[in-house]
């Protein structure tokens, strides 16, 4: 999702990946362990080495920890807290082959790809409503078009006004859901799961029919299991301890 950013820094460090866009969005900018059997010693190097990196990017950024990686018996929250970062939110990583088929669209509910700048940044601006969370700086990636040209966007519109969203990313040979969300004026009317699936059947239209992948909230789990994911993984996303308050 960085790629596009003027100021995105990639680098892949032993056992560490750092993918950061440079936008003041956490979720934008990425620290990923990426060794297996992690032991403590490890997790807590791992921890201060993010922290020495990451000190003068003047972002936001998560540190992203997996917890199968950890070896028995590691206690990440209290390692992590001794270099300064504290537990922000916990996801789920989730796997389907194929999603269970759709049994219609939710009457009202217009779905359609944007063709311009304005529908793209309207995606943003659903996520910005329905998670409480400021994401216009992203719009100078995500809110054009230009990014979405071999990626898919997709917006749901009620009575002509953005209501919900959803987006795929192909990556590494799957199709990965991002930025699935509904306006709070139109939740639980199905929404969601109509505007995901068009953006899962609009990627494997273009891509061919890949497995999809994706990071869920709590809330969001029981929902993806009925449309046929199942859980793989389980992670929690840490933050400098210093900006947890601010974010």
């Amino acid at each position: 999702m960085c790629r596009d950013s003027p100021r995105k820094q990639v680098l892949a460090e032993d056992g560490i990946d750092y993918i950061f866009s440079g936008l003041p969005v956490a979720f934008f900018n990425v620290a990923v362990l990426t060794r297996p059997s992690i032991s403590a010693t490890a997790l807590r190097s791992f921890g201060d080495e993010a922290r020495a990196w990451a000190a003068d990017k003047e972002v936001p950024w998560f540190f992203v920890l997996t917890h199968e990686a950890l070896d028995p018996g590691v206690d990440a929250p209290a390692i992590l807290a001794g270099c300064g970062l504290a537990p922000a939110l916990p996801l789920t990583g989730m796997f389907a082959t194929q999603v269970v088929p759709v049994t219609g669209t939710p009457a009202g509910l217009q779905i359609a790809v944007p063709d311009d700048d304005e529908g793209c940044a309207a995606v943003l601006d659903v996520n910005s409503a329905a998670y409480e969370m400021d994401l216009d700086a992203a719009k100078i990636v995500l809110g054009r078009q230009a990014f979405w040209h071999d990626q898919v966007a997709v917006l749901g519109r009620v009575g002509g006004a953005p209501a919900s969203s959803a987006a795929v990313l192909i990556v590494d040979g799957c199709r990965y859901v991002a930025l699935v969300a509904t306006h709070p004026a139109h939740r639980r009317r199905g929404y969601a799961d109509a505007v995901m699936r068009h953006a899962l059947d609009v990627a494997a239209t273009t891509y061919g029919e890949l497995p999809t992948v994706l990071h869920a909230t709590d809330a969001g789990r029981p929902v993806y299991e009925r449309m046929g994911y199942a859980s793989i993984s389980t992670h929690t996303l840490y933050m400098d301890s210093a900006l947890l308050g601010e974010h």
